[in-house]
């Protein structure tokens, strides 16, 4: 159309319609002229909005088609997938009888969710303990978001684990969830052992589950004081005893890595009546000293300690007025993120390669403080 335009335009002589006559015959000439000059630009206009108006619905359809996967968020997106599989596992790390989708009846088993998905190998694995909610979530989402498949645990927020695995999932990786409860140390040995037999293989092994709860001494008994102990130090030790085989053989750079999640008030920064729950973290903390040196050099051991990532949901610091309180006395003064700590956990394991045997201070500050 571009070229009619310019030809006919070319071929046209314009001298009649800028001439000043006053003949009859020159004027009927120049509004002929200007009549052709305009039913031109006229179809040259409408020709431009009939490409256009093409070229948007065709834009239309094509965004139809492509919308879902364009509105998808991979780290939002919960709750689509169907019930997973699920099979149970004595003490002994083999399937139970009746092998039925059941939650754990007895405190020796274990239950696993997503059987049928398990990680292929040909990406990093990672294990979390703890993993459902608030800096567990955290932790693996920054694993997830660098391409790691992962084995998730959880015991009682099981709601909370199916949808965070299968909003995890829905970024292109596996996981492969596992009901177990650490007080229960015949449990995580089972487990150990069965992921040690079964997983393709394994990088990053990631202590973060924990129990805290305040112990004040006029009411303290031995039962409290030993799940704190089991949960928070033994379970630990013994989970890294039967994956260590299997971390040595980690094609990583720096090897594989071991993660346990501290804590500053377990080291030097006590809070009052807490005793069970810091001595079980300072337990945690000389556990990654000591491992270092064992595992060393194909597996590196570190733990990431943090002041306050995530407000405790009940309790006296889950008070706004204790809160402001305990943010005097930290120099950034404001509270930290689980992100934060995440992005400690997974600089640890997978760019700090010369590093092990160290415990980094997530704190803002407090610590100095």
């Amino acid at each position: 159309m571009n070229a009619i335009l310019t030809a006919t335009l070319a071929a046209v002589d314009w001298s009649p319609c800028l001439a000043q006559t006053r003949a009859p015959a020159d004027a009927v000439r120049s509004a002929v002229y200007l009549l052709i000059l305009l039913i031109i630009i006229g179809a040259f206009v409408v020709s431009a909005f009939a490409v256009l108006i093409n070229r948007r619905r065709a834009i239309a359809r094509s965004a139809k088609v492509r919308k879902p996967s364009l509105m998808l968020d991979a780290w939002a997106e919960s709750g689509r997938r169907a019930e997973p599989e699920t099979r149970i596992f004595d003490a002994a790390g083999s399937p139970a009888p009746g092998d039925a989708p059941t939650s754990t009846g007895a405190s020796a088993q274990t239950e696993v969710r997503n059987a049928q998905n398990w990680p292929s190998g040909q990406r990093p694995v990672v294990m979390i303990t703890g993993a459902a909610r608030r800096v567990g979530l955290s932790i693996a989402t920054a694993f997830a978001r660098a391409g790691c498949d992962l084995v998730l645990t959880y015991h009682n927020s099981v709601e909370d684990a199916k949808l965070a695995a299968d909003a995890l999932a829905s970024g292109g990786i596996a996981v492969r969830l596992i009901r177990v409860n650490l007080a229960d140390i015949d449990s995580v040995g089972a487990i150990g052992s069965l992921l040690a037999s079964e997983l393709p293989r394994l990088d990053v092994l990631v202590h973060n589950a924990s129990v805290y709860m305040p112990t004040p001494l006029e009411s303290l008994t031995p039962d409290r004081a030993s799940e704190a102990f089991r949960v928070n130090a033994l379970a630990p030790l013994v989970l890294t005893q039967r994956l260590a085989p299997r971390l040595a053989e980690s094609t990583l750079e720096g090897g594989g890595s071991v993660i346990a999640l501290g804590d500053i008030h377990a080291m030097g920064h006590p809070r009052k009546n807490h005793a069970a729950y810091a001595m079980s973290k300072a337990a945690l903390i000389e556990m990654v000293r000591s491992l270092a040196r064992d595992l060393a050099p194909r597996v590196r051991v570190n733990a990431v300690a943090p002041g306050v990532v995530a407000w405790p949901e009940e309790g006296p610091e889950s008070d706004e007025l204790m809160q402001r309180a305990y943010l005097q006395r930290v120099p950034l003064a404001r509270p930290g993120q689980p992100e934060d700590a995440a992005e400690a956990v997974r600089w640890l394991a997978l760019e700090a390669r010369y590093v092990t045997g160290q415990i980094i201070r997530v704190d803002g500050g407090r610590s100095i403080g």
